[in-house]
């Protein structure tokens, strides 16, 4: 005879036969509805993007070399900040209603806190849920509540999205004038400081690289109250050339950008890798 085990063993294989047969015959669907994406966007396929806030309106349109901002100023965007906030397609929830089903003006939407236009998609950004941190968006006519992500990415504005560089590398750099040496590219691509000697080819490369490459720790509106301390030119291979404000030197060291309307904060400690070079020291 059978053991009681081998009898319950037996029942229950039988059991998921018939389940699994009465599953595919009549598609039997289980109550857990997946989270669906808020839009059929995507990043990749996005060339322009507007935001419109209380405090600016702002243009991009993506070029070979990345992002641009084209509107109120022609320079580079923050490429993190850009591939960040365009992740906002990608995101998904289960909490959506039709827009015509309730009353937009108590969550926000119709008077928006910001409009983000993802090619001819726009989305609403609306006020904040009092549980989760979540914030309300429209799109089409669908109202969504999400994680509130990425209205931060650009509630700053222009500070929030430009690129964090002094001179971003899309600028092919010939020239840069400092307040007491010239630095000047050579034919071979390396570099000289004119009419000077006693640096190392390190420290003016090191220097060149901080002005391409290194981001500044915050970004402010140009304060155009106070005096420059120093001028800096940066001359392009173009033939075009930027001018760049010195305005503090401590605490911190603070550069201007006049075509940018912005000023770049960096460390103090940096005096010698961004704005002038120290010669060797010779034994006496």
């Amino acid at each position: 005879m059978f053991s009681r085990r081998w009898i319950i063993n037996y029942v229950l294989i039988v059991l998921i036969v018939i389940l699994t047969y009465v599953g595919n015959r009549f598609d039997v669907t289980t109550g857990y509805k997946p989270e669906q994406r808020i839009s059929t966007l995507r990043p990749a396929d996005i060339q322009t993007i507007g935001i419109q806030t209380a405090d600016a309106s702002l243009g991009l349109r993506r070029d070979a070399q990345g992002w641009l901002i084209e509107t109120p100023i022609r320079w580079p965007a923050n490429s993190i900040n850009i591939e960040r906030l365009l992740s906002i397609v990608n995101s998904e929830t289960d909490s959506r209603l039709p827009a015509d089903e309730i009353n937009l003006a108590k969550l926000g939407l119709q008077f928006p806190e910001a409009v983000l236009t993802l090619n001819d998609t726009q989305l609403l950004f609306g006020a904040t849920n009092n549980i989760g941190e979540r914030r309300y968006l429209m799109t089409g006519s669908t109202v969504f509540l999400l994680p509130d992500i990425h209205l931060l990415l650009f509630s700053q504005g222009l500070a929030g999205i430009v690129d964090r560089r002094l001179l971003p590398p899309r600028y092919r750099l010939n020239k840069l004038k400092l307040a007491e040496f010239d630095i000047s590219r050579n034919a071979d691509d390396s570099w000289q400081v004119i009419g000077e000697e006693g640096f190392e080819s390190d420290q003016i490369i090191s220097l060149l690289n901080n002005w391409q490459q290194l981001d500044a720790s915050k970004i402010k509106p140009f304060d155009t109250g106070e005096m420059p301390r120093q001028k800096l030119v940066a001359s392009l291979a173009d033939g075009s050339s930027y001018e760049f404000f010195v305005m503090s030197i401590d605490p911190g060291i603070v550069i201007a950008n006049p075509q940018t309307g912005l000023q770049y904060h960096f460390p103090a400690s940096l005096y010698y890798q961004l704005i002038s070079l120290r010669r060797n020291e010779t034994p006496g």
